[in-house]
């Protein structure tokens, strides 16, 4: 079986030099270390989404700040291939509810929007200017804009249009890059899972930096691989995401990151739905690459897990998914 194993990982590795070689993978380096800062091998995984059986993406981690990052990844032009597949379809949102799993997480969703507005509204003042770069169809700004001056950044062409013309939203297609504001400021930026996707994240900060107020506030959102879900499941976590979630933060790299960038942490807590859903989505990723065992032993692991990263999160402040307020430095 050993063998078999190690034959797999090799015909897997062979398989992403000839990727790099035909231009469509780059290697990446840590954005927050000087360049000639060894990375070690972390760990690999596979495409939840794609091939749950061949563990075929390497994640590294930087012997000088310890960020854990994705190398080789896609170059940008092939990167979109990888957004294709169901779990990041911008509609599912809006979709009427199919099985059990998505009817429970459509409830415990709409429990997550107010939320998050309940977060801001204790953050921002009356009418605040609000930006939410990588919004979808629009459900929170929608929340948002009954209260905000609101605008949202959405890549998807479809989902953008979709806030707009369904939602009356006022809502960009495409990135930072492609939209010209106006010379007011920001109030409040978020990033609502959205960082670990950017190929540069630096210069998508420094933009963000240009954008907000003096006394703005900035939010980003991201999984936590320091969680203990995130221990527990180890390749089979499905925040990894790979090649999709480029970069894996927890709060000691973002803060080397962010005063790069000229920005400071004021304030962490927990995603509520994260740990649930993280833990839910990795046990799913286990039974398939696991056959009848894991089946059976999925609902008592998924129940101590996650109970015990809920009280792991409380204790160390290391939850699955974590929020941060950011100031400008």
């Amino acid at each position: 079986m050993q063998g078999i194993l190690q034959t797999v990982n090799r015909l897997a590795a062979a398989s992403q030099i000839a990727l790099l070689d035909q231009g469509r993978w780059e290697e990446a380096t840590c954005p927050i270390c000087p360049s000639g800062i060894e990375s070690v091998p972390f760990l690999t995984c596979s495409d939840r989404l794609r091939e749950p059986q061949l563990r075929n993406y390497q994640l590294l981690r930087c012997t000088g700040c310890g960020l854990i990052y994705l190398s080789p990844r896609p170059v940008s032009s092939t990167a979109g291939e990888f957004y294709r597949d169901e779990g990041y379809d911008p509609f599912l949102s809006v979709h009427a509810p199919r099985g059990l799993l998505d009817r429970i997480y459509a409830i415990l969703r709409r429990g997550t929007l107010k939320w998050k507005k309940r977060l801001i509204d204790r953050r921002t003042g009356a009418r605040a200017r609000i930006l939410d770069i990588g919004c979808g169809t629009g459900e929170f700004l929608a929340i948002l804009g009954k209260d905000y001056r609101v605008e949202g950044i959405e890549p998807a062409p479809e989902a953008a249009r979709w806030a707009r013309e369904r939602l009356g939203l006022k809502v960009h297609t495409g990135s930072l890059d492609d939209v010209e504001f106006s010379r007011d400021r920001f109030d409040m930026i978020t990033l609502w899972h959205v960082l670990e996707h950017l190929p540069e994240p630096s210069r998508e900060l420094e933009k963000i930096h240009r954008l907000l107020a003096d006394d703005g506030r900035l939010l980003i959102a991201l999984p936590n691989i320091r969680s203990l879900d995130s221990r527990i499941y180890r390749s089979h976590w499905v925040a990894l995401d790979a090649p999709r979630h480029l970069w894996h933060f927890s709060k000691p790299q973002l803060e080397l990151l962010m005063h790069k960038s000229g920005f400071e942490i004021t304030e962490s807590g927990m995603l509520p739905l994260d740990t649930f859903y993280n833990s839910l989505y990795s046990e799913i990723n286990l039974k398939q690459a696991g056959g009848n065992l894991q089946l059976i032993l999925s609902p008592v692991r998924l129940t101590i897990t996650t109970a015990a990263s809920l009280v792991w999160g409380a204790v160390s402040g290391q939850h699955s998914g974590m929020y941060y307020i950011l100031r400008k430095s």
